[in-house]
C-alpha cells in the first residue's frame, strides 16, 4: 500500500480513507486466484479528504541546486526558522510534540543533515551515537517539526502534508537527494538508514537526480 511507515490503514483522522483500505483488504478474501494474493492499493481523489482552506506555511516550487551545499544549507536554515511560529503554535494547541528523539535542536539537525550532501562521514554531534544514527533520529525530528508546523492552521490531510513536504520544501528535496546518494554509497550505515527508513516509497521517485 502507498502509505508511510506505521500507517498501514492510511492517514490518521481520515475515516473515509481507512474504511476504503479495510474494504479493499476484505475484498481480497472474495478472490479465487489465491491462496496468496498481492494487489496494489491505489489512492483516488474521492477517498482522500482535503482541507480546501489549508495553505502550506512555506513553498519552494522550483528545484534547488543541491551541488551548492552552502547555499542549500542557508535555504534550509531559513525554511526551518520561518516555520518556528507555526510549530510553536501547533505545540501550544496540542499541548505536546513528537519532536525530540535526536536530543538536538532543529538547527543542529539541519546542519548535520546538510553536511551529508558532501558525502557520508563519521562526524557525529553526539558522543553516544554514530553520525548515521544521529541522522536517522534527526530526520524523524525534522519531519515531525515540518508536519506539526504544517498542521498548525487548518486540518490538512496527511496526503496534503506529504505532498507539500516532499515536493515543495528544501528539506524534502535534500532527503530525496540523500536517499539517491545512499543507494550508490559504499557506506553501509548510511545506505541502510537512507535506503529504507527516511523517504516513504510513494515519494522516493519525486526527483530525478
Amino acid at each position: 500500500m502507498p502509505f508511510e511507515l506505521g500507517r498501514p490503514l492510511g492517514s490518521p483522522n481520515d475515516p473515509i480513507l481507512q474504511r476504503c483500505v479495510l474494504e479493499g483488504a476484505l475484498a481480497l478474501l472474495e478472490r479465487d486466484d489465491g491462496p496468496y494474493v498481492l494487489s496494489d492499493f491505489e489512492i483516488s481523489d474521492d477517498v482522500v479528504e482535503l482541507d480546501q482552506n489549508w495553505v502550506a506555511p512555506s513553498d519552494v516550487p522550483v528545484r534547488i541546486d543541491l551541488s551548492d551545499v552552502d547555499g542549500v544549507l542557508k535555504l534550509l536554515q531559513d525554511e526551518v526558522s520561518g516555520l518556528k511560529p507555526a510549530y510553536y503554535n501547533a505545540k501550544a494547541l496540542r499541548g505536546r510534540t513528537t519532536v525530540g528523539v535526536a536530543q538536538l535542536s532543529i538547527a543542529e539537525i539541519a546542519l548535520h543533515m546538510a553536511s551529508f550532501l558532501n558525502g557520508p562521514h563519521e562526524n557525529s554531534p553526539r558522543d553516544d551515537l554514530s553520525a548515521a544514527m544521529v541522522l536517522r533520529f534527526g530526520v524523524d525530528d525534522l519531519k515531525a517539526y515540518y508536519y506539526e508546523a504544517g498542521a498548525a492552521f487548518g486540518q490538512p490531510s496527511s496526503w496534503q502534508l506529504g505532498t507539500w513536504f516532499w515536493r515543495n520544501t528544501v528539506a524534502g528535496q535534500i532527503l530525496i537527494a540523500l536517499r539517491a546518494a545512499a543507494l550508490e554509497s559504499d557506506d553501509k550505515r548510511f545506505q541502510i538508514v537512507f535506503s529504507s527508513f527516511v523517504v516513504p516509497r510513494i515519494w522516493a521517485a519525486e526527483l530525478e537526480l
